[in-house]
């Protein structure tokens, strides 16, 4: 005895049809139709080698400040009389720069250091006003000194060993992971969603795109732990933990901020070859005239005013990468160079069919794991914070 079952469908509600007329279908909704989406994530270099692990060390190497603190002294005592030139105290934080032989200016008195006290944090110096400069008292307050030069007694080799600091930064790389159900797939290509299945995956591919996208700028580092997701330090939380290259401007976006910001990037000694801002900040800036050459190539007929570099001194014309996720009141200043993301090895982003499921059931999951690391934190970097 056999059976007719007929034309059966899975559609269950009142207002779907088999296989009706289509007179329409909106676009595909995609994050890519912004011209502005995603510059951050492409700012970063891919790795030429995978990550190993879930957990890597970024090394930056810098040369130590030559300026150090000379602590307050007693009143007419130690850095406040023209003649002591003993246990003259140094800030704890900066008297690992010094060693014998350093040359300091101190306002406009030179002294040569002799003798090192590490843990009195304090130097003596030959003498008070070396060579052609006057011995001068510097008051009670903390005065910064810059080191000048090196200079030793013939025959004698009494310098420390020194070595250029080494700090180290500290990520994870980060899940990402999106479902894909292609369980009905025939009944709404029936429907006339267009829900293919390349639809439907390249419709996940997307929506990780925007994840990475916005991650590169958000992202923050958490180490992995039960129950507790990895995730991996973006842009803007690395460029955070300098200490000298970031300011709060707590006012508007003007081009002496961005000056000051160039000219403290070349007093430390780095680079910079793109200015990342969002939407509205770019609008403020194509006002700006101030850079050495502004050339402007418009029809007669054609309004607005579009800054598509800006003339720098020491770095040349520098574009501006416009990320329409970036915040209204950040602008960051960057070496491209330095931004490195990847993947880790054997979890690059893939299709992967989930198995753990009802035999009725055809997913899959998009996944992959990654990470971002940006070298050159507070040496080639700058970001400006507060912006109103």
């Amino acid at each position: 005895m056999t059976f007719d079952l007929g034309m059966h469908t899975t559609l269950t509600d009142a207002n779907s049809k088999l296989d009706p007329e289509v007179l329409a279908f909106t676009e595909r909704i995609t994050p890519l139709l912004s011209p502005n989406f995603g510059a951050v994530w492409n700012l970063f270099t891919t790795r030429d080698a995978p990550m190993q692990t879930d957990e890597y060390e970024i090394y930056n190497r810098a040369y130590s400040s030559p300026e150090v603190t000379i602590q307050a002294s007693g009143s007419s005592a130690d850095w406040d009389t023209n003649s002591d030139i003993t246990a003259l105290p140094v800030s704890s934080g900066t008297i690992d720069r010094l060693t014998i032989g350093d040359v300091l200016l101190v306002d406009s008195e030179i002294v040569v250091v002799k003798a090192v006290d590490r843990s009195g944090n304090t130097i003596d110096v030959y003498e008070r006003g070396a060579g052609e400069s006057a011995a001068a008292t510097h008051g009670t307050g903390a005065v910064t000194a810059k080191i000048v030069g090196n200079a030793h007694e013939e025959g004698k080799v009494d310098p420390e060993a020194m070595a250029e600091r080494t700090n180290i930064l500290t990520n994870y790389t980060q899940l990402v992971e999106e479902m894909v159900d292609l369980s009905h797939e025939d009944t709404e290509q029936a429907r006339k969603l267009g829900r293919t299945r390349d639809i439907l995956k390249q419709e996940a591919m997307e929506r990780v795109i925007e994840d990475l996208a916005r991650t590169a700028i958000w992202g923050v580092s958490r180490a992995p732990a039960a129950g507790f997701p990895s995730m991996t330090r973006g842009f803007l939380e690395h460029l955070k933990l300098a200490s000298s290259l970031k300011t709060a401007v707590s006012g508007a976006f003007t081009e002496v901020v961005l000056q000051n910001a160039l000219d403290a990037v070349r007093a430390a000694g780095g680079t910079v070859n793109a200015i990342v801002m969002n939407v509205r900040n770019k609008r403020t800036f194509n006002g700006f005239t101030g850079a050495d050459q502004v050339q402007v190539d418009r029809g007669e007929r054609v309004g607005g005013h579009v800054l598509d570099g800006y003339l720098a001194d020491g770095f040349g014309v520098i574009p501006p990468v416009v990320d329409k996720d970036m915040p209204n009141d950040m602008i960051a200043l960057v070496s491209t160079r330095r931004m490195l993301k990847g993947w880790k090895v054997g979890d690059t982003l893939r299709f992967v069919p989930e198995t753990n499921t009802h035999s009725r059931e055809k997913k899959e999951t998009l996944q992959g794991r990654f990470g971002l690391a940006m070298e050159g934190v507070d040496k080639t970097h700058y970001l400006l914070t507060s912006i109103t």
